[in-house]
């Protein structure tokens, strides 16, 4: 008897077994189809221009999403999303062109993950994403913020001597194209940080990059440097350093004295060279002028009885000669008188 009740009470233990895992698919695949959840983070993704970036979303309870709609897009135009998932695949339209041929579900929707990955990522893609997954009873949708960050320029230092003097000079410290704004810093040789009392200005282009700039009033040392940094991160960091001295040098009262007089004696010189020049110039023009003019004349002085000449023998051919009529005319007309 004993050994009867104890094969019925095993036999009881092993159908309600039997029994629980046969209901517990049905029961937790049936709610999750008419009341589910969708579980983003609710910190920013953070991205690097140019790589590629998950942005997670999962279904809560974890089911099969295969059977659903899933639809990717940005907050200010769901018509035309990123992503669309439908029908088992894939959708080539409606989309947005931006993101054709970038974007993937890689999550595991088998395991209700339904994380897009986007790739090579540009400044653009930034700002807010949704995810919304429905099925025929239900959906459900939450944003995801993607910040993307771009590593900007080696800061350029510069000097300027202060209008205040008083041995001082104003070092200046510019960096461009960083994204979101950086954080800009200096420091001495030492690696302490120099507490500016001037406040950092940044400045937007219109493509959303910043550009980061300060100065500061320092005192020129021939062996302390300065150092300005601008980072994102402490792994994301620009650095550029300057000598002040190099950039400005300090020159005493008398050496400026002396660099004057060098300058006025320099001047002097070139000023009398360029009269030498000149006179030298000027006397060669007229004597090249004083000997054509001589040419010119002699040239005239020869030509002229020439000239008298030619016209003596053309009188000489064009007067009449006097005929012998003419002549005896004249011996009788004397004649008769």
């Amino acid at each position: 008897m004993e050994t009867n009740r104890r094969i019925t009470r095993s036999g009881l233990c092993l159908m309600v077994v039997m029994l629980a895992v046969l209901t517990a698919p049905i029961t937790t695949q049936k709610p999750a189809l008419d009341d589910f959840s969708v579980s983003v983070p609710d910190a920013p993704i953070t991205a690097w221009s140019g790589s590629s970036v998950s942005l997670p979303c999962e279904l809560s309870p974890l089911f099969n999403a295969e059977p659903l709609e899933v639809r990717w897009y940005r907050s200010e135009n769901s018509y035309s999303p990123a992503l669309l998932y439908k029908d088992h695949k894939i959708q080539e339209t409606p989309v947005d062109p931006r993101y054709r041929g970038r974007v993937s579900l890689t999550g595991g929707m088998e395991r209700g993950n339904v994380s897009l990955t986007l790739e090579k990522v540009t400044l653009e893609d930034r700002g807010e994403y949704v995810c919304r997954v429905s099925s025929e009873q239900w959906f459900d949708k939450a944003s995801v913020f993607l910040t993307v960050k771009v590593l900007g320029g080696i800061p350029v230092l510069s000097v300027a001597e202060a209008r205040g003097g008083g041995g001082q000079v104003n070092v200046t410290c510019l960096s461009e194209g960083w994204s979101p704004q950086p954080k800009l810093i200096w420091t001495n040789k030492e690696g302490t940080e120099i507490r500016n009392e001037q406040e950092v200005l940044n400045t937007s282009d219109p493509l959303g990059l910043v550009s980061v700039s300060s100065w500061l009033l320092n005192a020129p040392s021939y062996s302390d440097w300065l150092a300005c940094i601008v980072s994102l991160s402490e792994e994301a960091k620009r650095e550029g350093r300057i000598l002040p001295h190099t950039a400005v040098p300090v020159v005493s009262k008398e050496a400026f004295i002396v660099t004057l007089i060098l300058l006025a004696l320099s001047l002097v010189i070139i000023c009398a060279l360029c009269s030498v020049i000149l006179w030298k110039r000027r006397g060669s023009m007229w004597s090249s002028s004083r000997k054509s003019r001589n040419r010119s004349d002699q040239t005239e002085l020869g030509q002229r009885p020439a000239e008298t000449k030619n016209l003596i023998e053309g009188a000489e051919h064009t007067m009449p000669r006097p005929t012998k009529q003419r002549a005896a005319g004249k011996e009788i007309n004397l004649g008769v008188t």
